[in-house]
């Protein structure tokens, strides 16, 4: 029951510390109610609100406090004792006040200096309740509680979440010139593709030609040289062998006496 009672305060703990920033050691303001509370209930503040945190903590507490438990009487005298133990905060008022109104006008509106409020004033502990990120303690049945947050700690929150997942102005101007580029892009004309030609047919089913061809041997060149010149002397031959058949007529013509 105790390890249960411990997680559920330092889950509760966890939720100011990552939402509104609250930092060890952990400031609780403490007033003459919350002493006089662990006074019966013999709760030793220093020794066992740290345990059950799970962090250092530095109490705390005003004048107005001190001088108001002191004007109630002797028999708060050890109350009076436990809470002169405690650091006192400067509040600022030359006048001693009601320990609420001092309290009040440390927390403000948004508890600037995030403390913890130790307090079993019923109605303080409402006017605390509407302040975001103000983490309240009272004493139930002699044991410390840290009570959870209120409705407008989580709406705070919630706003404080969705702030971080929005861009901040520099992200908004570097989009703005990315919209920006991206139009002037759009209405660039684009540019027109080539013209598709007919392509030819495919060589490799187009049947080949079954005509022959002749096909000369250039492989050696001194055939092809030896032919040309038997060719030349075959003409040159025919020429001189006419050549002599023509003299030859022209000297000796034919006797046509001796056939008559």
């Amino acid at each position: 029951m105790k390890l249960k009672r411990y997680k559920h305060a330092r889950k509760i703990v966890s939720f100011y510390k990552h939402t509104f920033g609250l930092r060890e050691p952990y400031q609780v303001l403490v007033d003459g109610t919350f002493c006089q509370a662990a006074l019966k209930g013999k709760i030793q503040i220093k020794e066992q609100l740290p345990k059950y945190l799970g962090a250092p903590v530095q109490l705390v507490t005003t004048r107005c406090v001190v001088a108001e438990l002191v004007a109630l009487g002797p028999q708060l005298s050890g109350a009076v004792f436990i809470a002169k133990r405690f650091q006192q905060r400067v509040c600022g008022h030359k006048k001693s006040k009601p320990a609420t109104d001092c309290i009040m006008s440390l927390i403000g509106e948004n508890n600037p200096h995030r403390y913890f409020v130790a307090s079993q004033d019923m109605a303080l502990q409402k006017l605390l309740r509407d302040v975001p990120g103000t983490p309240l303690l009272h004493i139930i049945r002699n044991t410390m509680v840290l009570e959870g947050p209120s409705d407008t700690s989580h709406k705070k929150a919630e706003e404080v979440s969705a702030a971080k997942v929005q861009p901040n102005s520099y992200q908004k101007a570097v989009l703005q010139q990315l919209d920006t580029a991206a139009a002037i892009g759009s209405e660039e004309p684009k540019k027109k593709g080539r013209r598709k030609r007919p392509k030819g047919p495919n060589p490799l089913s187009v049947k080949k030609s079954t005509k022959f061809k002749h096909t000369t041997n250039k492989s050696n060149p001194s055939e092809l040289s030896s032919s040309g010149q038997k060719r030349r002397m075959r003409s040159q031959r025919r020429k001189v062998v006419a050549l002599l058949n023509q003299i030859q007529a022209q000297t000796h013509p034919p006797n046509t006496e001796s056939t008559t």
